[in-house]
């Protein structure tokens, strides 16, 4: 599916100024593409199909996770050794780089590494099933933690929770008690209990944390 037209001038970076190997403009109008807002650092960020977006959105919530680069570019002579070393065909050609999903770095320092399949029944396909182990060879080597997730098993409830706070992340974006209460939750100020099991009812949440929408009230007003 990953379509390779990658710009020469294409560059990685770091943290804010990261540019993935592979953009959502690559793919034209292809709908399950998204370009959702890091809140924590403002970066545009390029998630090729909606199991990308629902992974890349739980990691991010995770507060151990200090930067995510999705669409992480291996080293082509390092991919192309380990073809060589295994008789494996270097996915696409030998010519362009493979990429990982998700490169996390921790706010430890340490990286984690994840890989997304739909499903896995995926894993029936002996092709795929390589171009795996050549992923999960890399990272070995390179003393990363090699993860692989599957979209059929993420949790589907905390993504649609953790995407409906964040878009309130800046309190200029706050306009009423609800969004008020979102940018609560996304600033982590409050945390509703059984947010990964259940959609939260944001009318039954600003009661319940009526004191402390009042108090960010007042505060901002102060400021003001």
């Amino acid at each position: 599916m990953k379509q390779r037209n990658r710009k020469s001038d294409r560059n990685t970076g770091l943290g804010a100024e990261y540019v993935p190997s592979v953009l959502v403009s690559d793919f034209g109008s292809l709908g399950t593409c998204s370009n959702p807002i890091d809140w924590t650092n403002g970066r545009t960020v390029h998630l090729l199909s909606q199991g990308e977006a629902m992974l890349w959105h739980l990691l991010r919530w995770n507060e151990c996770t200090s930067e995510i680069y999705e669409q992480y570019p291996l080293p082509l002579k390092d991919t192309l050794r380990l073809c060589d070393q295994y008789g494996i065909r270097h996915p696409h050609n030998r010519t362009t780089p493979m990429t990982t999903d998700f490169l996390v770095i921790q706010r430890s320092g340490h990286a984690d590494v994840y890989s997304l399949k739909n499903s896995r029944a995926e894993l029936e396909n002996p092709r795929t099933l390589q171009k795996l182990f050549l992923e999960q060879c890399y990272w070995c080597e390179a003393k990363a933690q090699f993860h692989l997730r599957f979209k059929a098993e993420l949790n589907a409830v905390l993504y649609n929770n953790i995407r409906q706070v964040v878009e309130y992340y800046s309190a200029a974006a706050v306009h009423d008690d609800i969004s008020i209460l979102k940018h609560l939750i996304a600033t982590r100020r409050i945390l509703p209990q059984h947010m990964d099991t259940a959609i939260l009812n944001y009318p039954e949440l600003v009661q319940q944390y009526r004191k402390e929408i009042d108090t960010w009230k007042t505060c901002k007003s102060t400021l003001e």
